[in-house]
């Protein structure tokens, strides 16, 4: 019950946010859909990466504002924190506060050079040794699980901070790059005023508003982790690489993460897992690889500014 309340919280916030203006940046609409975030798009898989490294899109449809996407994370991240809270999770436990820091000083340098630095960003750190995960809400909040860090299951090296940039510079990209908002303005005509109409008449509202929100994001056992297209992921690497780069980390982590995430992903992976939640394959890690000599560039100051269009 709780979470349907959340839920209708949710998407009361945005339709009651919403205008009838489009912030519409230059971009051809008739190319946007498959764009912002569907998942049947031909060009998930198999594309050449093209241009420059600098030269990422950043242009977009978006029904809703930043302030809009700075509301809906503190939201999210403020029930993922009651929830953890309510089921004795540790959030932001003394014992983390080292790591904590650390990440804070690793997420400041990756913000000062990405495309959203004024956001509110915030780190918390959730003491489950068993998700090996890490996310950003819309504007800036920024989970890390203490599994992402695991010996034998974890995808990153504690004590290497490129490897934590690598990670936190693409969570980072899909909070600046507006994913979920972009993918909610797709789903507005689709799903979303089904829900809202349905719970106005009262039938079917819980399952209606469960499968609108389950489209943005991905449950665990008492988590709200955003879900992503596979063209959104590959925005994400992208835009990401950029990020670190420009902040002065080495690069080549990036490529070693994905290399270690395709190895440990696959069927087998948990549902609440990088490795699920971030489908990897080989190709993410040559695109990278494609690109490394443009980050290169980035890392020491000689790279062009990046395409502000």
């Amino acid at each position: 019950m709780t979470r349907i309340i959340f839920i209708f919280s949710f998407l009361a916030l945005f339709l009651g946010s919403m205008t009838t203006e489009t912030v519409v940046h230059a971009g051809s609409p008739m190319n946007q859909n498959k764009d912002d975030g569907g998942h049947s798009s031909k060009k998930d898989k198999g594309d050449s990466p093209k241009g420059h490294l600098w030269e990422y899109k950043k242009t977009f449809n978006n029904f809703y504002s930043v302030q809009d996407d700075i509301k809906l994370g503190n939201q999210v991240m403020g029930e993922q924190i009651k929830e953890f809270n309510e089921k004795g999770i540790g959030v932001d436990a003394p014992k983390n506060q080292e790591l904590k820091a650390r990440i804070e000083r690793i997420v400041k340098r990756i913000a000062a050079v990405s495309d959203k630095p004024d956001y509110p960003y915030e780190v918390h750190i959730f003491d489950r040794p068993d998700v090996v995960n890490a996310f950003c809400m819309p504007g800036g909040k920024i989970g890390v699980f203490t599994g992402l860090f695991d010996k034998e299951k974890g995808l990153v090296d504690i004590n290497n901070n490129d490897q934590i940039a690598a990670v936190l510079a693409h969570e980072i990209s899909h909070a600046t790059l507006r994913h979920v908002t972009r993918r909610i303005s797709t789903l507005q005509g689709i799903s979303i005023f089904g829900a809202i109409a349905s719970a106005v008449v009262g039938v079917g509202a819980g399952t209606d508003l469960q499968d609108s929100f389950n489209r943005v994001f991905s449950f665990g056992v008492n988590l709200y982790i955003p879900s992503y297209s596979r063209k959104y992921e590959g925005d994400a690497d992208r835009t990401g690489f950029y990020y670190m780069s420009k902040a002065g980390f080495d690069p080549q982590a990036a490529i070693d993460i994905w290399k270690k995430a395709a190895a440990h992903g696959g069927p087998n992976a948990k549902k609440t897992d990088f490795f699920a939640s971030h489908p990897s394959d080989a190709s993410r890690a040559k695109a990278l690889e494609h690109w490394l000599p443009d980050a290169l560039l980035v890392k020491a100051g000689k790279a062009p500014p990046s395409n502000k269009k």
